[in-house]
């Protein structure tokens, strides 16, 4: 009976052993964890902070150079009537570059706040009746500034499409997957955006001419603060297709990475990404 006793005992306290051997191994799991999100988290701060701090370079760039166009002329070089139109157009174009990069930067916070967002469970849409093809033409025409070696190609219907949806989100969302075209592809290339309405739904697609995304790295587009291997190069949050995937879906929408094989003719080998959105 005593040796039962012992056996039973012996082995009680095995199990707790066990117990507690389990316990703190998965306690240095979740620790291991955490220090490799604490390292991630550090990683994609200072990527962050290089995305807020792209734009300020040309801000502050084309701000002294409105500076020096704004002096008075010199008339012993030329004519004031001259300088005033070449001053007039080095302005004009100084000031649309600082208006597109604020706006870009405006649209990196905008991400971040999201992210915050979301992660307390606040992300709200304010609908209202909106064309989606003024919408893909003014965000066209906002980048052009940033973007003067690419080609920047819209193909939409002339007609208005109308929907309920929320216009500053749907500029956001667009303006983070025509920002990874840019990013993404060499200068003198084109981008092409077109829009395509279905029976009941509406598409707008963005095609770069920049390297194919591999098929076993589709699955990391989506995920915030992800990094693709080929995009070691081209600094970034990952936080944009992310957030666009999200003011997508919030429109009852989808957002999708085309294959390889669904380019459209016409266009080079490269990228598609589409949003499709419900018209009713």
């Amino acid at each position: 009976m005593q040796l039962q006793r012992g056996e039973q005992t012996d082995q009680k306290q095995e199990t707790i052993e066990r117990e507690l051997q389990r316990q703190i191994d998965e306690l240095k799991a979740e620790n291991l964890q955490l220090q490799e999100q604490l390292a991630s988290k550090d990683q994609f701060t200072a990527m962050i902070a290089h995305d807020l701090r792209g734009p300020l370079s040309p801000i502050i760039n084309y701000a002294q150079l409105i500076a020096r166009h704004a002096r008075v002329p010199n008339e012993e070089k030329e004519d004031i009537a001259a300088q005033m139109v070449r001053k007039t157009t080095a302005i004009q174009r100084s000031t649309s570059i600082i208006i597109s990069q604020a706006q870009r930067m405006s649209r990196l916070v905008n991400d971040l706040l999201d992210t915050s967002r979301i992660s307390t469970g606040i992300f709200n849409l304010v609908t209202e009746e909106c064309n989606i093809v003024k919408i893909v033409k003014d965000m066209v025409q906002q980048l052009r500034p940033v973007a003067p070696y690419h080609k920047l190609v819209v193909s939409a219907p002339r007609r208005a499409i109308i929907g309920n949806w929320d216009p500053g989100r749907l500029q956001q969302a667009l303006g983070n997957l025509l920002d990874n075209a840019i990013k993404y592809s060499d200068e003198h290339t084109t981008i092409t955006v077109k829009v395509k309405t279905h029976h009941k739904t509406v598409s707008v697609s963005v095609h770069n001419e920049g390297t194919s995304i591999p098929s076993n790295e589709v699955g990391l587009l989506f995920r915030p603060y992800s990094r693709l291997q080929n995009a070691n190069k081209r600094q970034g949050s990952g936080l944009g297709l992310y957030i666009t995937r999200l003011i997508v879906e919030a429109h009852a929408g989808t957002l999708r990475l085309e294959p390889p094989e669904a380019i459209p003719e016409g266009l080079h080998s490269g990228t598609v990404f589409t949003i499709e959105l419900p018209l009713a």
